[in-house]
């Protein structure tokens, strides 16, 4: 069974569109910035530090310490994405 308008790819590109599509794709793809190691430990750290003044000060330093946690972790993933990607080309 086919799907109506998800099969129809429409006509094939002309080599123009081909080179303008692999250009786009390509400045996608070295887009993300390297994120220098040093930024992602100085994150890990104050994420550290703000979990230990939530524990011993007070309960908005923990609050504080999962947001920068979390960055820190979209940090991380994005330094091992973009070393992924260069391995890959």
């Amino acid at each position: 069974m086919k799907t109506p308008g998800a099969a129809d790819f429409g006509p094939p590109l002309t080599a123009w569109e081909r080179r303008r599509l692999h250009g786009i794709e390509r400045g996608l793809r070295t887009s993300p910035a390297r994120v220098p190691l040093v930024l992602c430990l100085g994150l890990d750290a104050v994420a550290l530090g703000l979990l230990a003044a939530g524990i011993f000060l007070a309960l908005p330093w923990l609050f504080a310490a999962f947001v920068a946690g979390n960055l820190a972790v979209c940090v991380h993933h994005s330094r091992a994405d973009f070393r992924e990607s260069a391995h890959r080309q």
